[in-house]
């Protein structure tokens, strides 16, 4: 069993489905990037040393659904050119509410490398990059395999394995509250996707 810190693959707060028991986090070459799978305990220290690895300026970005009963449709805000410690202290401030948000997605990337990670539904993520050895030394550290077929929440889904998302609360606030709190930040409603 392929470890993180010690810990078996572990669920976000809001993430819920069955059978994940065997899961571990792994990722498959791109192009010109990866995608695959992270353990909840993994997301937050492979945001920051993507955030490091990235050329300035930044930029954060948060999708958040309009409608919780599943219509597919977010809403997308962006806060750009930001320092790396700027990015930073939103994973300082905000990373324990986004890493465990089941309905929300969220990222970083460099304004001027084009260069992105974007943690999505069910603790799955893609990155953007033509540094391949720099993303997997990354990777790596936070105990994801490389494989030809990462493993995939969504592929334990079925009508008897339904799954869900949630909105989690942390101290008194919610992903939702994010948008509102970094506004004076810069933080704009970009559109929905």
């Amino acid at each position: 069993m392929v470890t993180y810190m010690g810990k078996e693959f572990s669920l976000c707060q809001g993430v819920y489905a069955e059978g994940t028991e065997g899961l571990k986090s792994s990722y498959r070459l791109l192009e010109q990037g990866a995608e695959g799978l992270l353990s909840a305990d993994a997301i937050a220290d492979c945001a920051r040393g993507f955030i490091k690895m990235i050329a300035e300026p930044v930029f954060f970005f948060l999708e958040l659904p309009e409608d919780m009963e599943g219509d597919g449709k977010y809403s997308l805000y962006y806060l750009d050119n930001c320092t790396k410690a700027v990015a930073e202290a939103i994973m300082k401030r905000y990373g324990e509410l986004l890493v465990n948000d089941g309905a929300a997605r969220f990222g970083f990337g460099s304004n001027k490398t084009d260069e992105e990670i974007y943690f999505t539904d069910y603790q799955e993520f893609s990155i953007y990059t033509k540094r391949t050895a720099a993303m997997e030394k990354l990777l790596a550290s936070v105990g994801a395999v490389k494989t030809d077929r990462p493993d995939s929440i969504w592929e334990l889904l079925s009508e008897e394995n339904q799954g869900s998302l949630s909105v989690v609360e942390i101290e008194g606030e919610t992903v939702f509250d994010i948008p509102d709190n970094l506004k004076q930040a810069g933080m704009y409603n970009a559109e929905s996707v």
